[in-house]
């Protein structure tokens, strides 16, 4: 695939945005647990808010690709595809060097499968 180059690249970024989020919501925590009300907390908040908003943009670029995210912590992501005249997923983990696993729309990551393996009929 493609695009797959610049979707990498796009969905670390949103990965990094994600951390830098997880760590500010739980100092942010740390604060409320304790009872204070101090300008370094309602800093923070609006740090937060603003890094939400961003990947919430982020993200939507991301889908409007037609991509369709998974998992922001693991890197996960499924592109759409048919797979004789069904709707399949092609299943891509951040990492991976190429696209080589897909599965169908009622499975999920433990069920993909490779996309060049030999088809064996009974």
């Amino acid at each position: 695939m493609r695009m797959l180059p610049d979707i990498k690249i796009k969905l670390k970024a949103i990965m990094e945005r994600k951390k830098v989020a997880d760590s500010l919501r739980d100092e942010i925590e740390r604060f409320s647990l304790v009872g204070f009300e101090v300008p370094e907390a309602r800093q923070k908040t609006d740090q937060l808010d603003s890094i939400v908003k961003d990947l919430m943009m982020s993200i939507q670029e991301l889908e409007d690709l037609g991509v369709k995210l998974r998992d922001i912590d693991t890197g996960l992501l499924d592109f759409p595809a048919k797979r004789f005249g069904e709707t399949v997923y092609l299943c891509w983990k951040y990492g991976e060097s190429s696209i080589e696993f897909w599965h169908t729309q009622n499975e999920g990551f433990a069920s993909r499968k490779q996309i060049n393996a030999q088809i064996v009929s009974p």
